[in-house]
């Protein structure tokens, strides 16, 4: 609906959508919406990939409330292929740039494994949320620092100018 009400108010010139478009992901749940996003410049408005993904990129911003490795989600890639393939193969090929992005910034190859989006039949979403957001942050001055030292550390480190703190709760008021 975000996509045909910029439409129906700016046209179709996407190289404006993320000036007048933010979407939130509030933790990794709704994730799926960056492959979502860009199936559907691709697939309905059709623009090409390069462009698509540097909107989407634009267009995103990730709240991670999750810092234990364990709890973060990680979706069977066979969930993928019986309900959603269009999205797999947009994942597939958000991983394959990611690999390459890497390697490019000079990480390893098991550093490369450890961040990836799809890695050992799996669906990273935090991986995905941080990778195709122009903003990550955690809940709490305390958890955004654990995010950049330790959960998220990779990514701090391929992307510093990303990470920011946003304290919510009862924080601010003390």
């Amino acid at each position: 609906s975000i996509v045909n009400d910029f439409i129906t108010r700016h046209g179709k010139d996407f190289d404006r959508f993320a000036e007048y478009n933010a979407i939130q992901l509030n933790d990794t749940h709704p994730v799926l919406a960056i492959p979502e996003l860009m199936r559907i410049l691709i697939d309905v408005e059709h623009l090409n990939w390069d462009q698509a993904w540097r909107i989407t990129q634009k267009v995103f911003a990730y709240t991670n409330h999750t810092i234990m490795q364990e709890a973060l989600e990680k979706w069977d890639v066979q969930i993928f292929k019986c309900l959603f393939p269009r999205i797999l193969e947009i994942i597939q090929q958000i991983d394959q740039q990611f690999r390459k992005d890497a390697k490019q910034r000079g990480l390893s190859e098991d550093q490369i494994q450890c961040l990836a989006p799809q890695n050992d039949g799996k669906i990273q979403m935090a991986s995905l949320a941080v990778y195709g957001s122009y903003s990550v942050n955690g809940v709490a001055e305390m958890h955004t620092r654990i995010l950049k030292q330790q959960t998220l550390s990779g990514f701090y480190q391929l992307w510093p100018e990303r990470f920011n703190n946003k304290t919510n709760g009862v924080t601010p008021r003390r």
